[in-house]
């Protein structure tokens, strides 16, 4: 299944039809969800051709792929200007407390997307890119260096990949699949002393 672009656009000209091809294919697929979506149906909701989109984007799946790849690149953004405006006094705590806030207010921009490309395609073999991870992992060992006398964890690169796949699991819960009934703010509140919990934890030599 070919799920890159079929080129790379480069000029702003370019760079704007895909992001009015990704725009469209971001509502088709809130309103029609996977199995309706197509690329006819993106075409005539981006005001173009098929056979623009065509050539751009390979097929549904590769637009999928691409925007997946947007919305993961812009909760990025978010969460590295959090990292770069952290003060240096700032505790363990409250490092934290700024980048949850951050995640989750990422992942409310656009939840019912967000909520759609989360639980319906991560066993649809659309990983995010290296890239993105390998970025997301340095923002969080940067915070874990900062804070390195701070934290029993003996190793900061495997510190910083369970922190990352923690708050990843934690925040999804928090803005995508929790219960009926169960106030998200009091589940956000208690992400920091399990994350802290873990950097602080006392451990067996």
């Amino acid at each position: 299944m070919k799920l890159q672009p079929r080129k790379e656009p480069r000029q702003a000209r370019s760079k704007a039809m895909v992001d009015t091809i990704l725009d469209a294919m971001a509502r088709v697929l809130v309103e029609r969800g996977y199995a309706k979506t197509n690329t006819n149906l993106v075409a005539e909701a981006a005001g173009i051709s098929v056979g623009s989109l065509y050539q751009y984007f390979p097929n549904k799946d590769a637009l999928i792929f691409a925007l997946r790849e947007r919305h993961v690149a812009r909760m990025l953004h978010l969460f590295e200007e959090v990292v770069a405006k952290m003060d240096a006094s700032g505790s363990l705590e409250r490092d934290f407390e700024a980048l949850i806030e951050a995640l989750v207010a990422a992942h409310l921009v656009e939840p019912e997307l967000n909520r759609i490309l989360e639980e319906e395609f991560p066993s649809f073999h659309l990983p995010v890119s290296n890239h993105v991870r390998q970025r997301f992992f340095e923002a969080i060992r940067g915070v874990l260096i900062k804070h390195r006398k701070s934290i029993s964890a003996p190793d900061v690169d495997v510190a910083a990949f369970v922190v990352q796949r923690m708050l990843k699991a934690l925040v999804n819960a928090v803005v995508l699949i929790a219960p009926p009934g169960l106030n998200a703010a009091s589940v956000r509140s208690e992400i920091v002393p399990a994350v802290v919990g873990y950097l602080t934890a006392q451990r067996s030599n």
